[in-house]
């Protein structure tokens, strides 16, 4: 007998080998990712390149004038700005000292999606002159130098092509690209030693540049008193630095510390984090001399010492700095600081460090949950727009180039005059002041049309540039802004500030103070506030008019708003929930059914706000009574009915029978409709609910009733209206969860607009009948509280982009979405879905769970694998078109067979603009309400032809069906009998779809609702 196995202890025990074995499945899943991203450190050329550089001869010493002249007159464009003037003083060209491979390549950590090889120019250093740091003659002279190699390497009969490439977006200091005919491609960036220049002055309160000396229009009387950090920085870069010789040295002899820093290359590539490499490797270094990381750490260890430093290390509140080497700069400084003194962090905006402190968070997040199971997806997760990071992003465009010329000089000085580096200096001036509290965070990207150009070419100009705000959900939508009190000495530098839009009010508290008031009548307005303060602000101290300033946002007055609304329809949607908040106290009232109504719960959406047309007040018309729309007249509107369940108090009286129990409830729907009626209140009773009317609104009541669903699953019949399931779902699983949606909405008040974004979306994308409502909701709702996002998205927009990058990306076969709404997720529950893929198939193909729906019930029969994966190619098609956002929306038709048109008046959905008749059923009080013949349609077409073809339609506009043939080349194959319906005889024995009578039944089916059937690819 073989022996048996020992059993674990304790709980304890599984847990601690269930994440031992997960952390192993990550450590595997590291090797991987490093063997898939790692580029193969093959720079054959390199050489050859280098002998040819060392071989060089000097040239003879000219004036910088004449050596640019010379360079201009040889087919090449100066790389550099217009904006540049040409110093005094000398050039001389003298071959490098040395040429070394430098970045990825010297420490094996290059990524695949990193094709260059970065060489390194050590410049003799005879080539400066001391003073040749000051007027951005250094710049000058460097340019010339990369020029010289042009027409050096031009003769050679190894390379192929020549550019200039900016590096890191530095438009001071273009690099020189050399295409190898071997394939390989080689940036050549010039260095120095630091004894060139004395340190101390380049150091960031330094000035190295005189305005009268570098810029086209000096203002009149300047004086040279403000310092020029970002020129000093510049310089320094190129001053090559020991300690990063001797950190390439540590990586090359330490597998662990290289596969970490490669993997951190490509964390930070993936997440668009603006931190090089260099400043990765140096990060590193630190912790190495610190002792927090050390060459016997394993990969996994070693990251997550690195991401927990890197969490809270630069964050904006620190104002320490990090000191490597012999730095003489006081540690009282932020930054972090080689030997050659310079901080390495300056040209990195605190936006891009805050960004690294949030993904370092978010990761350290992941391995100390031991969440190993999402660890690989959280990591190699893509960034692919600034809404992934930012809620509220704008285009502004640059103004004329007359307009950036006048610039002051304390915005443009340090970039060497180079106008549109000033111009954002200047917006993120203004715009801090402007938005205040209102935003947490802010991020200007410029917008260049390429990083790399022909050297025969002009360098590239941006066209505008790219704003991103992180904004408060608490302020960001304030209508007033309090300024000082009117007789204080600051309230004529605010009205200076906010011009014509600050005057003086009085408030309640009886205060007198200058205020600037916004426009906010609707909530669409509300939202809008962000963007008029742009706009005013730059038009007023910027010289940017309004038409330069776009903010890029899905408008919701466009999308999800009626002719009949005022705003988007939330001003709808509210009326409404007052309107049920009415109902609600008079059904609570009411005396003569047995039992008291406790409460009534609400479970239409729009009780929640994320209806997607909220339902407008019918009007019917008692002039004319009509059962039904004859065919010759248009169709009744669409009039929706609010589902509402209601609670009776606690009694011990119920039957044992379910049918007693429905008979009982009918009775109480009749007592409750003759009471409502003594009230002035129509309604309207049928055997399973009752439908009220009320200022124009229809809800759906329904009685619940807790032991009927234990006895519909004991007592099975075809009488009893629907299953226990559909019961528990229908009377406690779904209203239960509406109930955390509603109080969801309100905590989050872009969430019900995002849902009301994404149902439009699948709505266009006519897939209606695949994607259930409560679908859409539950998604929103994981994307808001997930802690694997950047920040919690507070515009819907922003939410909207995010959901679809969910849907594009979430393997559902895989993964389980857990919403633990108000922590309400028991440890059981986690612990059961830790095990999802041992148990998968006894769960819905998109599990779906929160509390109260702890086994995904709702998405029990809706949507299945093929709609997953129908929705999940259509947002990657959506996904591609959001830089513009202009193509979102629009449907993919082109896979479609057939499309079968349909007549706009029979629908019941047509739009605003077509002629409609008011209409009623029998009862002239009571509208007709829940007519979609299309909906029926559909449903009947599935029920037909569903093993043949796939539906898809617009459940709001619905004027055409698609329909999409599974076998679509519909080749004959060999007869069954559980296969032989809906086919014919074709040659060979064999049967193929018989298409002309499935067409014919579609247009039979269809009677006076179709209005035609439009083949667009099909073998008939």
């Amino acid at each position: 007998m073989q022996p048996k196995r020992k059993k674990l202890k304790t709980d304890e025990d599984e847990s601690f080998l269930l994440s031992y074995t997960n952390e192993e499945f990550a450590k595997n899943q590291i090797d991987e990712l490093y063997s898939g991203i790692k580029q193969s450190n093959v720079v054959s050329s390199a050489d050859r390149i280098t002998q040819f550089l060392l071989k060089l001869k000097p040239a003879k010493q000219k004036t910088i004038e004449e050596a640019y002249n010379i360079q201009l007159g040889k087919k090449s464009v100066w790389p550099l700005p217009d904006c540049f003037q040409i110093p005094n003083g000398n050039f001389k060209f003298t071959p490098p000292i040395c040429v070394s491979i430098t970045g990825g390549n010297a420490s094996d950590t290059q990524l695949k999606s990193s094709v260059d090889c970065d060489l390194l120019l050590l410049l003799r250093d005879n080539f400066y002159q001391p003073k040749d740091y000051l007027n951005a003659r250094f710049i000058v002279k460097r340019t010339l130098y990369l020029m010289h190699l042009i027409t050096k390497l031009v003769k050679c009969d190894f390379v192929s092509v020549m550019k200039f490439k900016y590096i890191n977006q530095d438009v001071l200091k273009p690099v020189l690209v050399v295409k190898c005919k071997s394939g390989e491609t080689f940036n050549l960036i010039p260095s120095i030693r630091g004894s060139v220049f004395k340190q101390s002055l380049l150091a960031c309160d330094k000035n190295a540049l005189r305005p009268e000396k570098v810029l086209k229009c000096p203002s009149e009387g300047s004086e040279s008193v403000m310092s020029t950090p970002f020129y000093n920085y510049s310089i320094l870069t190129d001053v090559q630095s020991s300690d990063h010789l001797e950190f390439l040295v540590i990586v090359n002899s330490s597998p662990n510390f290289k596969q970490s820093l490669t993997i951190l290359k490509f964390w930070i590539e993936r997440k668009k984090i603006g931190i090089s490499g260099y400043i990765l490797s140096t990060i590193m270094f630190h912790l190495f001399k610190t002792g927090l990381i050390s060459s016997e750490m394993d990969v996994l260890t070693m990251l997550k010492q690195i991401w927990s430093f890197l969490s809270t290390a630069f964050v904006s509140n620190v104002k320490s700095g990090i000191i490597l080497g012999n730095s003489s700069t006081s540690a009282g400084n932020s930054g972090l600081f080689v030997g050659t003194g310079a901080n390495i962090l300056y040209g990195t905006c605190q936006t891009s460090l805050n960004q690294l402190a949030r993904h370092s968070s978010i990761m350290l997040g992941v391995l100390d949950s031991r969440d190993y199971n999402t660890f690989m997806s959280v990591l190699t997760e893509k960034v692919s727009s600034l809404f992934d990071l930012y809620d509220v992003v704008y285009t502004i465009s640059l103004p004329s180039s007359s307009d950036l010329e006048n610039i002051k000089e304390e915005y443009s000085l340090q970039y060497c005059g180079v106008s549109h580096l000033g111009f954002i200096d200047l917006l993120r001036s203004l715009l801090t002041k402007a938005y205040g509290d209102r935003v947490k965070e802010m991020v200007i990207v410029c917008e260049y049309p390429t990083t790399s150009w022909s050297r025969k070419s002009p360098p590239p100009s941006p066209s505008h540039v790219m704003l991103g705000l992180c904004i408060d959900r608490d302020t960001w939508t304030r209508q007033v802004d309090r300024g000082p009190s009117a007789d204080s000495p600051e309230a004529r530098a605010f009205k200076e500030f906010w011009g014509s839009k600050s005057n003086m009010r009085r408030f309640q508290d009886g205060s007198i103070v200058q205020a600037v008031v916004w426009e906010g009548k609707t909530a669409q307005q509300r939202r809008s506030i962000l963007t008029q303060i742009t706009e005013h602000v730059l038009e007023t101290h910027g010289g940017v008019s309004r038409d330069l300033v776009t903010e890029l946002k899905f408008d919701s007055e466009e999308l999800v708003s009626q002719s009949n609304y005022e705003g988007d329809g939330e001003e709808q949607a509210q009326k409404i929930i007052q309107t049920f908040s009415d109902l609600s106290k008079v059904l609570r009232s009411c005396s003569k059914v047995p039992l008291s109504i406790t409460s009534v719960q609400g479970v239409s959406p729009v009780l929640r706000n994320t209806d997607l047309f909220p339902q407008a007040e019918y009007q019917v018309s008692r002039a004319k009574k009509m059962a039904f729309p004859s065919p010759s007249s248009s169709a009744p509107p669409y009039v929706k009915a609010h589902e509402v369940i209601a609670h009776f108090e606690m009694s011990g009286k119920w039957p044992e029978d379910v049918r007693a129990i429905l008979r009982l409830k009918t009775a109480f729907y009749l007592a409750l409709k003759e009471e409502l009626e003594s009230m002035h209140i129509t309604a309207k009773v049928n055997p399973d609910f009752l439908d009220i009317t009320r200022n124009g609104f229809v809800f759906r009541l329904r009685f619940q009733v807790p032991k009927e669903v234990k006895l519909r699953a004991s007592n099975i019949s075809f009488w009893v209206p629907c299953s226990s399931e559909e019961l528990k779902i229908q009377t406690e699983i779904l209203p239960s969860v509406a109930s955390l949606l509603t109080g969801f909405s309100i905590q989050y008040s872009a969430f019900p607009l995002t849902v009301r974004y994404l149902k439009f979306w699948v709505a266009t994308q006519k897939l209606s009948n695949y994607i259930p409502d409560i679908f859409c909701e539950l998604v929103v709702a994981h994307v808001f509280l997930s802690d694997k996002n950047y920040t919690t998205p507070q515009t819907a927009t922003a939410g909207f982009l995010r959901v679809l990058s969910l849907l594009s990306t979430f393997d559902w076969n895989l993964y389980p979405i857990l919403i633990n709404f108000n922590e309400e997720l028991t440890t059981e529950t986690f612990e059961q879905y830790n095990k999802f893929m041992t148990t998968r198939k006894a769960y819905p193909a998109a599990c779906i769970v929160c509390p109260h729906n702890e086994n995904s019930e709702l998405t029990l029969l809706a949507p299945d694998k093929t709609s997953l994966n129908i929705l999940r190619l259509l947002a990657e098609k959506s996904l591609s078109e959001q830089s513009t956002l202009s193509g979102v929306f629009l449907p993919d038709t082109s896979s479609y067979n057939v499309v079968i048109h349909l007549k706009r008046n029979q629908t019941g959905r047509y739009s605003s603009s077509f002629p409609q008749e008011e209409h009623h059923a029998k009862s002239s009080h009571f509208p007709m309400v829940g007519y979609e013949p299309v909906a029926r349609y559909v449903e009947e077409l599935t029920q037909m032809y569903g093993y043949l073809c796939l539906f898809f339609y617009n459940r709001y506009q619905p004027e055409q069906v698609g329909v999409v043939l599974k076998r679509p080349d519909n080749s004959g194959v060999k007869f069954t009998v559980n296969g032989s319906m809906g086919k014919k005889v074709c040659e060979g024995g064999l049967v193929k779809d018989n298409v002309d009578a499935m067409l014919s039944d579609f247009d039979l089916l269809g009677k006076g609702l179709v209005q035609k059937i439009e083949v667009l690819k099909l073998d008939i």
